[in-house]
């Protein structure tokens, strides 16, 4: 790719430079933070709050999570302004969290509503706010708002795999990263790795499904690549020719900024998946600061789904399907053969915060300076008074995402921002010649 070609593909060269030191940045007052605090961001499993508080670390901000007595979840900062004590080893009451040190309690919207050795008439609990963020518990997770409208949110988005009630939801978290949460981002907006990265070991499909898998699909490597954008932020369609010139196989990832990405089909449908199974997968993140981020995995297990031969996630041992070298001396050793691994071991070799000036973009490139040009034009609305990409003001009773995998007639294939058809209504799972489901 020619530097003029770079220059074009990039947001104008006189401010790129400051927009890679300004998006990693998760403070509050920085630009990038400023620009995610206009977001919600998920927080914890619901199950995570029970009785006793957690602290947690969000947007560069120590905070501590809590229910109270009456099953409310709340979020405030994590030092009380009396002494400074951690509320992490507060108690739970019935109207909010107590301080351990000297009984100083708080409700979930931070108001100080107890001093008990204060003199009866002491009105200095009425003076006290304490730093608080509104929560919402929604979809077996505990949302917050970091922006500057928390007296007034808009309405928090309610994520299609988490609101669907046609298959089991399946919502873990725990597998906490060491850099920046944009390496995570642009590897979704960055598919064409797939063919390399996740290529390094052969693969094959599960037996069960490879009669139902077309072979006919020959040609896969570079993945031919559209990148669109759309009104939840972005999507990359991979169209390849089968052995019907009115027939293509189709698979779509999507990007919803800033923190959901979404797949569908096996091992998210990666060659040499070819089959019309879907599987609807993905996640969101929890930014904890510039370095670290928590990723949350989800996925919508539904009547007919096949449901063996898919690793959810990390293998706990961090090692791959290769053989272990006694001469290797990297961290991670025999690491090939698992894509979330693979992942894992590639984004984190780019460093915490990568020195993206020193990059050469080429043309296979198109979808991480998409992604580049959508985050550079958030953090210039919100720095001008305006709402950025995917922030609603009117409740949407279900964000549906494109995720379409599998086969379609030429005459139904779109290449743009709207949604391909969903795998509701029984689509997306494999039947025989009868139609009746091969899995159920």
């Amino acid at each position: 790719m020619s530097d003029s070609i770079v220059e074009r593909a990039a947001p104008a060269q006189s401010g790129y430079q400051q927009l890679l030191d300004d998006l990693p940045r998760t403070g509050p007052g920085t630009k990038g933070g400023e620009m995610l605090r206009r977001y919600w961001h998920p927080v914890c499993l619901s199950s995570d709050l029970q009785d006793i508080p957690i602290a947690v670390r969000m947007l560069s901000e120590d905070l501590v999570a809590f229910r109270d007595g009456q099953g409310r979840p709340g979020l405030l900062g994590i030092r009380c302004p009396h002494r400074l004590a951690s509320l992490e080893y507060g108690q739970i009451r019935h109207d909010g969290l107590m301080c351990s040190y000297h009984g100083w309690k708080y409700d979930v919207q931070g108001r100080c509503i107890d001093t008990p050795l204060e003199p009866c008439d002491s009105q200095i609990k009425h003076n006290i706010r304490h730093l608080w963020y509104p929560v919402e518990e929604w979809g077996g997770a505990v949302w917050t708002y970091m922006g500057q409208e928390k007296e007034n949110p808009p309405p928090l988005p309610k994520i299609d795999v988490l609101a669907r009630d046609d298959g089991v939801v399946k919502l873990v978290n725990g597998d906490i990263r060491n850099y920046n949460y944009l390496n995570w981002m642009e590897n979704f907006a960055d598919m064409g790795h797939a063919t390399i990265l996740h290529g390094l070991v052969v693969r094959d499909i599960p037996d069960e499904l490879k009669p139902y898998n077309d072979y006919s699909i020959k040609s896969y490597s570079p993945l031919p690549l559209e990148h669109v954008e759309t009104d939840f932020g972005m999507k990359t369609v991979s169209v390849l020719d089968t052995g019907d010139p009115q027939v293509k196989f189709v698979n779509t990832w999507s990007l919803v900024v800033p923190v959901h990405w979404r797949f569908s089909g096996i091992r998210s449908g990666f060659p040499p998946d070819f089959t019309d199974e879907r599987q609807e997968g993905g996640g969101m993140i929890r930014i904890i600061d510039d370095t670290h981020f928590e990723l949350f995995r989800y996925s919508l297990t539904r009547k007919g789904n096949f449901t063996g031969g898919w690793l959810f996630g990390l293998p706990e041992n961090l090692k791959g399907t290769v053989e272990e070298r006694p001469y290797d001396k990297r961290r991670y050793k025999g690491w090939e053969g698992i894509p979330a691994l693979e992942d894992l071991v590639l984004q984190e070799s780019q460093g915490a915060i990568p020195e993206r000036r020193l990059e050469h973009l080429a043309s296979s490139d198109r979808g991480v300076v998409m992604l580049r040009r959508i985050w550079h034009k958030a953090m210039a609305d919100v720095a001008e008074g305006r709402d950025p990409k995917a922030v609603w003001r009117d409740a949407k009773p279900m964000l549906e995402v494109d995720t379409f995998h599998g086969h379609i007639h030429v005459n139904e294939l779109k290449i743009g921002p709207d949604n391909m058809p969903s795998s509701r209504d029984g689509a997306g799972l494999i039947r025989d010649k009868e139609g009746k489901l091969v899995f159920a």
